[in-house]
């Protein structure tokens, strides 16, 4: 069997990994020329966490991620901040 995957973000990649450590064939077909960081931030919750450990990956992904400290909320059409809620 051979699955053929749309998409090298964390779902498409995630997935294929999973097959991969399954035995099954995965290819993963992404439209962007090369992968790379985008500025933009990843929250990753609890459940997310324990799939990527299952996946043998948790370790690492933590050795490179940072503890936030704040959390912030912003109005799309005005940019206006709303109140901080502090992660500490």
């Amino acid at each position: 069997m051979k699955v053929i995957i749309a998409g090298g973000g964390i779902g498409g990649m995630s997935a294929a990994l999973a097959l991969l450590l399954k035995g099954i064939d995965a290819e993963v077909h992404e439209q962007a020329s090369e992968l790379k960081e985008v500025g933009a931030g990843i929250q990753i919750s609890p459940d997310g966490g324990r799939a990527l450990d299952a996946l043998g990956v948790f370790h690492t992904l933590k050795e490179l991620s940072c503890d936030p400290v704040r959390k912030e909320f912003r109005l799309w059409n005005t940019g206006k901040a709303w109140p901080l809620f502090d992660l500490g």
